[in-house]
Order: structure tokens, then C-alpha cells, then sequence
């Protein structure tokens, strides 16, 4: 992880707390069936389709090509929040629970953590710009398609972990059957760090490439969280221990912690915006310049 001047540190008293505490998962999601049912969602078949494209087209080359092009930030210069805006409506189709604005899902993400973790601040904006990437959708950063911006992330160039969701259609992908990157190295190492592999192409490394040269001063641990969120065969069923590093397992711990807060904090009651903006934007200006590059 690169070094920031003045980088916040997480406080020695904030234990992430287990998935039984405090934080109690709803029985249903915002369509009244289970989370992360990708059979029988009522969203099942946009869901999939998204899934299908997202599975045959992200090839290590297509990652490592699109990455180094969107690592230019030379899209927009602009501050957080006129970034959140972009996404008051857009719907992402790859979420089998929810049909509402990002930046309703964002902040519902924000408040549970809030509510939760008071002390916090710097994981509360972390849940609140988590899926800011997701403006890779709109018109100033090239209009990507959704396979190329939303759902679980995987790490290219090694095998295909078995959880990833919709696994069958990645057999369809080109480096499914190349033996440069279909064995369970690839082209890594053991213990390299998660630093130095390449995920799928999405909102999580585009922020994450924004995050680490906007001269924020969130924790490290942040930066994990945004950067991984998606990988769920990594913080859901233990996938990729073998290129892990020790601070990559540190801040696993915080990954996990977020991701409940992340999955099943959504809801179809909105949160008033105007009433929770000047808080969020005040951690802003305590994290981030005033404008940024993208």
C-alpha cells in the first residue's frame, strides 16, 4: 500500500465487530426474498445477463488495458460529493436485492456503519463513497457498459475460484483454457499481496486508483475495503488466501466487517439526503481536497 502524509490511523479501541453484533440482518431484502439469490430474484434475468457479458469479456489483457487507461485520471477533476450526484439515478443491474438509486444505497451503507461505529468517521465515509466508481456509467468517463463497472469482482490471470457467482459462464471467457493464467498461481506468486494482483475491471479499482492519488487522508484500511468490497470468494468463502500478504489479512478483518453493512443495509426507505449532507460533507473536507482528479 503507498504511503500517504498524513494518512488517519484506525483507533486501537475500533474492533471490528463480528457479524452477531449490533448490527441485525433484515430476514428479507428490499423485494421481500433472500439476499443474493441469483435463481430466483425478481431481478434474476437482468441480473444474469450482466453476469454472462461481465464473465466472457474481462480477460486479463482487457483488464490490464482498460486499467491503464482509466490510471491517467484525465476524465474530470471535480470533489466528492458533485461525484455522488452523478449517481442519483443510476440503478445498477447486477444487484439481485435492490432497484434503487446508488446514492440512496450509499448512504443507507453510511448510516448503518454510523449508527454502529460512532467514533468512526473515516469508516463512515468509506460506506458512504464505497461504490463511487460507479460513475465509470457516466458520460464523462466514456459511458462504460454495466459489465464493466458493476458485480463481484474476481482476480484475473489465475484460475477462477469455484464460489464466483455464475461460474459456468466463465468458461466462456478466453483465459478460461490459456495455461498462462488457468492454474492456481498464474502469473503471481505465493504471498505476493493483493497489491499486486489485477481484479476484474470495475467501480472497485477505478476508486481505489482515484482514492490512492487524491492525497486522501483515509487509512489503509479504507483503500482495502473500497478496492475489495466485491471480491466475495475472498471475504465470504476464504478464496485467494495463498497471494494474501499479513496486512492484506489485517484488513480483511475490516472488509468483512463491512460487507454486512454493505449487503444488508438495503432498503426501499430512502434516507433524506439534505439532512445527512452537511455531516458527510463535512468528513469530505477532513479527508479529501477540495477537487480531485478522475
Amino acid at each position: 500500500m503507498i504511503a500517504i502524509e498524513n494518512q488517519a490511523v484506525v483507533s486501537e479501541n475500533a474492533i471490528p465487530k463480528d457479524a452477531s453484533d449490533e448490527f441485525v440482518v433484515p430476514e428479507s431484502n428490499a423485494f421481500g426474498q433472500s439476499f443474493r439469490d441469483y435463481e430466483g430474484s425478481v431481478r434474476q434475468s437482468i441480473v444474469e445477463n450482466c453476469y454472462r457479458l461481465h464473465h466472457i469479456n474481462q480477460t486479463y489483457d482487457f483488464v490490464k488495458r482498460t486499467r491503464e487507461e482509466y490510471a491517467k485520471l484525465n476524465k474530470a477533476e471535480m470533489s466528492i460529493w458533485e461525484a455522488i450526484e452523478l449517481l442519483d439515478n443510476f440503478v445498477d443491474e447486477t444487484d439481485p436485492d435492490l432497484e434503487e438509486p446508488q446514492i440512496q444505497h450509499m448512504l443507507q451503507t453510511a448510516e448503518a456503519i454510523r449508527k454502529d461505529y460512532p467514533s468512526e468517521d473515516w469508516l463512515h465515509l468509506t460506506a458512504l463513497i464505497h461504490d463511487l466508481g460507479k460513475v465509470l456509467f457516466h458520460s464523462k468517463f466514456g459511458s462504460l457498459p454495466q459489465w464493466a463497472v458493476n458485480g463481484d469482482t474476481l482476480i484475473v490471470g489465475c484460475a477462477y475460484d469455484e464460489s464466483i457467482v455464475y461460474h459456468k459462464y466463465l468458461k466462456e471467457n478466453p483465459d478460461y483454457n490459456n495455461p498462462a493464467y488457468n492454474t492456481k498461481l498464474g502469473v503471481y506468486s505465493e504471498g505476493c499481496g493483493l497489491e499486486n494482483v489485477l481484479l476484474s475491471w470495475g467501480h472497485d479499482d477505478y476508486m481505489y486508483l482515484v482514492l490512492r492519488a487524491s492525497g486522501t487522508t483515509l487509512p489503509p484500511a479504507a483503500l482495502f475495503i473500497i478496492r475489495y468490497h466485491s471480491l466475495y470468494p475472498m471475504h465470504s468463502k476464504g478464496a485467494y488466501q495463498y497471494l494474501m500478504n499479513d496486512e492484506d489479512r489485517e484488513n480483511l478483518k475490516w472488509s468483512q466487517t463491512f460487507s454486512k453493512y454493505d449487503l444488508y443495509s438495503k432498503s426501499k426507505v430512502h434516507i433524506d439526503v439534505e439532512k445527512v449532507k452537511p455531516y458527510y460533507e463535512s468528513l469530505i473536507k477532513k479527508y479529501f481536497p477540495e477537487k480531485i482528479r478522475w
